[in-house]
């Protein structure tokens, strides 16, 4: 690509700044949810939860304790397993989009200086 400007100086970096200062930055402001809330949510609204939890209330209730115990603890396993794995696949998610962040060619001081879309 050439680093021809056509004899544009483009901007300079006082009237960069004077300009996000006046309009603001190229960003988008959104709100950051709880990851951990969510995943609750969606782990007790699952159908198969739900049932293997009413199954060892059941167990309490007939009085067999040991099998009540033996599911609880079960559900509580995979729970904690599924947390683990969201969490990380958030993770990976968020890093994935900061290291595909856009970037753009502008001319700035009369070069021509590659940025990031959000600056």
């Amino acid at each position: 690509m050439s680093t021809n400007t056509f004899d544009i100086n483009g901007l300079s970096q006082q009237e960069v700044l004077a300009a996000r200062e006046k309009f603001g930055s190229n960003s988008l402001d959104y709100k950051k949810e709880n990851g951990f809330l969510k995943a609750a949510k969606s782990l007790v609204k699952e159908p198969m939860v739900i049932l293997l939890l009413f199954a060892s209330i059941i167990y309490f209730i007939s009085g067999d304790f040991g099998d009540g115990i033996f599911l609880s603890s079960a559900i509580v396993l995979v729970a904690t397993i599924s947390f683990y794995q969201d969490s990380r696949s958030r993770n990976a998610l968020e890093k994935l989009k900061n290291f595909t962040q856009p970037t753009c060619k502008v001319i700035r001081d009369g070069e021509i200086v590659e940025i990031s879309s959000e600056v």
